[in-house]
């Protein structure tokens, strides 16, 4: 069974970037590109062009994380949304998904 949020989407990696960006749980994390693939099942190399054109249209931009700890050092390069692709329809439905899951959950609406 499909999801109807996804029906209107025009981009499948933004939306799963906005899944994650939107996330209660690690939303603030970079989400790296081999994930987006992973998570889509698709090439890596469709998954990279297709964020090179949402970074070239202001909706995203590559960030890094590093987290020190006394196991060691963790880096994380991937992407987050910009204020813009905060406004995009793809947003907007993860932002639903992430609420209705959170209120049924943890009784919190966000």
């Amino acid at each position: 069974m499909s999801n109807p949020l996804l029906k209107p989407l025009l981009n499948p990696v933004l939306y799963a970037l906005c899944r994650h960006c939107v996330s209660i749980m690690d939303g603030w994390i970079p989400y790296p590109s081999t994930c987006i693939a992973d998570t889509l099942n698709m090439p890596l190399g469709k998954v990279r062009y297709q964020l090179k054109k949402l970074k070239a249209q202001g909706l995203v931009v590559g960030d890094r994380y590093v987290d020190k700890s006394e196991d060691g050092v963790i880096l994380v390069n991937g992407y987050t949304l910009t204020e813009k692709g905060k406004h995009t329809s793809e947003y907007a439905a993860a932002e639903e998904v992430e609420r209705k899951i959170c209120k049924e959950c943890f009784g919190i609406d966000i």
